[in-house]
């Protein structure tokens, strides 16, 4: 009888043994430090006026050209934006247009006609866009012209010597295409 309650007693601790070693439990820890960026997101946009003009001074028949551009890279033209953009260029004179009857604006890209005052509310908006990490420049010629449209109220205007510090704003917006 020991000899059968030894053996008993010896099976029981190998089976413990064995459940005991298939419960263990196995970990594994790696650690890796991983940069995270975020892409260069760049525009620029610059302007000048055509000869040697330093505002728009018309009289009627009288045209000025103003030339501007945009481009995905910085100032320094050294980087160039990671992510494609959508550019959006808006030019307001609706003010100057206001009290200075005729007044036309044309924007050109080379030598076709981009943009125009179709409605004749003195907006004009343009759109573009432009590939990730791929240089994209734009350059723009408005051309504001006063018509002879109307020679009483354009004499009227010219007496007056209207300004508008502000008679032509030309705002780009560039965001992130999606």
């Amino acid at each position: 009888m020991k000899k059968k309650l030894l053996l008993v007693v010896l099976a029981l601790a190998i089976l413990t043994s064995l459940t005991a070693g298939t419960l263990a439990v196995y970990t594994r820890t790696i650690s890796q430090d991983v940069t995270v960026e975020a892409k260069r997101f760049t525009f620029n946009a610059s302007g000048s006026f055509v000869g040697s003009y330093s505002a728009f001074t018309l009289a009627p028949t009288e045209s000025i050209q103003y030339k501007f551009s945009i481009a995905n890279v910085n100032s320094g033209e050294t980087a160039v934006a990671e992510v494609p953009l959508d550019y959006k260029v808006t030019l307001n004179y609706a003010s100057a247009l206001a009290q200075m009857p005729g007044l036309t604006v044309v924007v050109k890209d080379g030598d076709t006609v981009v943009g125009s005052d179709e409605d004749g509310d003195g907006v004009i908006t343009i759109t573009d866009s432009s590939k990730a990490n791929q240089v994209f420049t734009k350059d723009y010629i408005v051309t504001v012209t006063w018509a002879n449209a109307d020679n009483t109220r354009q004499t009227n205007a010219g007496a007056a010597k209207v300004s508008f510090s502000n008679g032509l704003n030309i705002t780009v917006v560039a965001s992130q295409s999606v």
